[in-house]
């Protein structure tokens, strides 16, 4: 029941908030209603701690014989961390929203960030493949109406189509890997899921994720830069990690040429986007890599056969990542408390980060654990010094702003702790040493050398002044190309377009004065060789 009452506080206030404005707006009335939804979902999310592992059946099929699955929701030790993180998002997100003046920032935003986040839940909690993939549907056909209504340019419109495309084919390929698991052995919950399609599933995730191929989408829309806009560019991660997390242990010994294949295309993935996250003039540009780094250290403890180790990246991802993207405006003088997030991805023995490291590395110090130490090294630089540089224009805020503003990046810290502690039996460990001690040693030596010499991106400085500047921007761009499988759709496109020249060029001879030879000619043509391939 308090299952039931959470997401249905969640679209009863989307609701309620509808309803009102349409016939007397009013925004601070609006905020209220929002904020006691979220609130209220939030709180009731940490006593459902005491009821883990609990299922919810939805719907059973009739006949039953109609589908090995029924529709139905779980709580367990993997998606309830999740949960409570997206909710401390929306929590978080409503909070800080009282700072701004962007034009995205209305009543109605407010009420479809209860909304989606109602959604996501819903995909976050389910119990099975199938249960998952109607939620993807219905959470995707809602994004792409609200991104629909938001478009302005060609680039937006055009940008929101090529993400719902990504989604639906992620969307078909959850289906797929569901319905080759079954013919081989039905199971009815990810807890017996078999092995069988498993790299099936994992590449439904991380097509979702954009980590394979590479997909960065970037929508330039003020709407979508904070607030909401970082609701809407993280939570959906969230039930594609949940996945992830619930693939077997024993993926490895199917298919191992192509594990081995998404194993390398994951750690390229994860390289290249740290380096693009620490180079980035600005947090909103560096966002999408953000993702698509912890999202691979996600997926390669999936392959270390790890995967109950992925739910550390994750959260990282929505915590850590929310923390620093909602800080707007970065006001100096309480950077501090962003700061903090890096207490959920740094990995330091017994925090909360630490029992990450025995997914991402293997037991022996190799090729692959060392580029995934520069990397994590990389992505905390990085994320420091987006909080260093920040600075403001703001002088002064509103009272209650003054309260909110903190009040709300404070909501996700303390959630950091909080799953620090009883996220899960055995969250706090000591971790791999030669892992986080690695990486803090990168990181000591990347900021003295930064101190030393002074090197940050100043609005002043031109790129091009940098050192290498060419050589890296030709390596960087080859390696995005490749993992975005870009040049597969312009081979598509050329092949069109020669067709199209091809079928224009036989049209005009048709269609010119000597069409009706041309005609008989083919016509002639084909006969003999019908009569040819007869025998006649």
């Amino acid at each position: 029941m308090i299952l039931f009452a959470i997401m249905g506080v969640l679209f009863l206030g989307s609701s309620v908030i509808l309803i009102t404005n349409s016939y007397r707006p009013n925004t601070a009335r609006s905020w209220a209603i929002a904020m006691t939804a979220a609130l209220l979902a939030w709180i009731a999310s940490f006593v459902l701690r005491l009821y883990l592992p609990s299922q919810v059946d939805l719907l059973t099929w009739y006949p039953g014989t109609l589908f090995e699955d029924q529709l139905a929701l779980v709580l367990d030790y993997i998606n309830w961390p999740y949960m409570v993180a997206v909710l401390s998002m929306c929590v978080a997100a409503l909070l800080t929203d009282t700072t701004r003046a962007d034009p995205g920032i209305t009543t109605s935003s407010w009420s479809l960030s209860i909304l989606l986040t109602g959604l996501n839940l819903f995909a976050i909690l389910a119990a099975n493949p199938l249960t998952m993939a109607i939620a993807w549907m219905v959470t995707d056909l809602v994004e792409l109406v609200t991104l629909v209504r938001m478009s302005t340019t060609h680039e937006f419109m055009s940008g929101s189509a090529n993400l719902f495309s990504i989604r639906i084919l992620s969307t078909f390929l959850l289906l797929t890997a569901t319905s080759i698991a079954w013919q081989t052995n039905p199971f009815s919950s990810f807890d017996v899921m078999q092995p069988t399609a498993s790299v099936l599933f994992l590449i439904a995730a991380g097509l979702r994720l954009g980590v394979f191929p590479l997909n960065l989408p970037y929508l330039d829309s003020p709407a979508l830069r904070r607030g909401t806009g970082t609701l809407f560019r993280l939570m959906p991660a969230a039930s594609a990690l949940v996945l992830i997390a619930h693939l077997p242990s024993d993926l490895l010994v199917f298919n191992q040429n192509l594990v081995n294949l998404v194993q390398v295309i994951t750690l390229i993935a994860a390289f290249y986007s740290s380096v693009m996250w620490l180079t980035r003039p600005d947090p909103y540009e560096a966002r999408p890599y953000w993702m698509v780094a912890f999202s691979s250290f996600a997926i390669q403890s999936v392959l270390n056969g790890q995967p109950e180790s992925s739910r550390v990246w994750g959260l990282a991802l929505l915590l850590s990542g929310s923390l620093l993207f909602l800080f707007n405006p970065p006001i100096r003088r309480i950077r501090y408390l962003p700061l903090l997030g890096l207490l959920g991805f740094f990995g330091l023995p017994y925090t909360f980060a630490a029992s990450g490291w025995v997914g991402l590395l293997s037991d022996t110090l190799n090729f692959t654990s060392v580029v995934m130490i520069i990397t994590h090294a990389f992505m905390v630089l990085g994320y420091s010094r987006f909080i260093v540089e920040a600075d403001s224009s703001v002088t002064g805020l509103e009272k209650y702003a003054r309260i909110t503003f903190p009040l709300g990046l404070v909501t996700l810290i303390q959630t950091i702790l909080i799953l620090g502690l009883i996220g899960w039996p055995g969250v706090l460990t000591l971790g791999n040493l030669y892992g986080s001690l690695g990486s803090l040693a990168l990181v000591i030596i990347g900021g003295l050398v930064s101190w030393r010499f002074g090197f940050h991106l100043r609005a002043d400085v031109q790129p091009p002044s940098f050192p290498l500047y060419r050589l890296l921007t030709t390596i960087l761009g080859f390696f995005r190309n490749v993992l975005s499988l870009s040049w597969i759709s312009a081979l598509a496109r050329r092949f069109y377009s020669s067709l199209s020249g091809l079928s224009v060029f036989f049209s005009q001879i048709l269609e010119g004065d000597g069409g009706i030879l041309w005609s008989v000619v083919f016509l002639l043509v084909l006969s003999i060789i019908f009569l040819s391939a007869g025998g006649f």
